[in-house]
């Protein structure tokens, strides 16, 4: 692999660390957008958790129709800010972005895949938070 000096800021180490907690990140986003995908074709198509749920009351209810349209549509733009952090962060910009994002990716419920997220977003921060990879990022 050619080295580009003025790429990433020149710290060709520091790539090398964050790309794995990078790619980390994105197959997280990358699933976490199926997942949500998928939610949000079985609620336009009436199959969501709802119609699977007996009674008329209970979370999978709320989670159904126009209301879990709604979340999956949240679900997928959370993804999509994942993906694009995980991004910037291969690439050594916005070190606030990236670990913003590695944050998100650590919370239940709102990462696109909470079971992924949590490690890899812990890898995510153990990574940035040196003093080395922190001093390559630009911007």
């Amino acid at each position: 692999m050619n080295y580009d000096p003025t790429f990433g800021g020149g710290n060709q180490q520091a790539m090398d660390a964050v790309k794995g907690p990078a790619i980390g990140l994105m197959v997280t986003a990358g699933i976490g957008a199926a997942f949500q995908l998928l939610g949000l074709l079985m609620n336009l198509l009436g199959a969501g958790m709802g119609a699977m749920a007996r009674g008329n009351s209970g979370m999978p209810n709320m989670m159904s129709g126009g209301i879990g349209a709604v979340f999956n549509i949240i679900g997928l733009v959370i993804a999509v800010v994942i993906f694009m952090g995980a991004g910037k962060m291969k690439n050594l910009q916005s070190h606030g972005f990236a670990m913003a994002t590695a944050i998100i990716a650590m919370i239940p419920c709102l990462s696109p895949c909470c079971l992924l997220g949590l490690p890899i977003g812990i890898w995510a921060i153990i990574v940035l938070v040196k003093p080395e990879v922190k001093a390559a990022f630009q911007g």
